[in-house]
């Protein structure tokens, strides 16, 4: 009886346990007039922004995919649902909760990487509306504290902003399709070599753009 009893006792902390979970996970809107459903993802200003999952209420459909101000948008998947078993519906592209077609690979290219000297990766990211484009500078997980940099643009102004303790330099007010050539020096990552770092890039479409460069 008393096993009984402890194991209906850990059963009911575990289910309350779930519960308090799911709301947080799902205290977040999907905008879709013509289907409910729950969602777990990333989040901005209650809606569903980011990368998620929406399983519509009828718990015939799932989507899986990018979110933005509360719509699927961007690339996705669609997956119908048969007796627990997921099958892919439709793949591509989402525009405002309508699908627009599967992603050509021919499709422009937004920038274009021109030159890259002493870098050990880097990312170029679309993160917003907007006409400004931001560097950062990254090392061995941390921000790295370059030296000698220099940043040419074929247009906008040079900013140098803090931010979460950290600096985000870069141009704005800058007209697209966009040029910029960045360079600086850094010790390497053993910090006994000094490198001369060289990084040019060519943005094509408008927006707020981040390129973190790590060495």
């Amino acid at each position: 009886m008393q096993n009984l009893l402890k194991k209906v006792s850990v059963f009911i902390c575990g289910l309350l346990m779930f519960n308090s979970y799911s709301q947080e996970k799902h205290n977040c809107t999907v905008v879709d007039n013509e289907n409910s459903g729950v969602y777990i993802g990333e989040c901005k200003n209650g809606l569903a922004h980011g990368d998620g999952v929406f399983e519509y209420m009828n718990g015939k459909y799932i989507f899986q995919g990018k979110f933005k101000k509360g719509l699927k948008h961007g690339e996705g998947q669609l997956f119908s649902v048969i007796d627990g078993n997921k099958k892919l519906v439709k793949e591509g592209l989402w525009k405002k909760n309508k699908y627009v077609g599967i992603k050509s690979k021919q499709q422009k290219a937004s920038y274009k990487v021109l030159k890259r000297i002493n870098i050990e990766r880097y990312s170029v990211r679309h993160v917003g509306d907007g006409n400004k484009v931001k560097f950062v500078f990254m090392q061995n997980g941390n921000r790295n504290i370059v030296q000698n940099l220099t940043m040419v643009g074929d247009s906008g102004t040079m900013f140098t902003s803090a931010y979460n303790q950290s600096l985000n330099e870069g141009f704005e007010n800058v007209t697209f399709p966009f040029k910029c050539e960045v360079t600086y020096t850094t010790l390497n990552k053993l910090k006994y070599q000094t490198l001369t770092v060289r990084f040019e890039v060519l943005i094509m479409d408008p927006g707020i753009w981040e390129i973190t460069l790590n060495n």
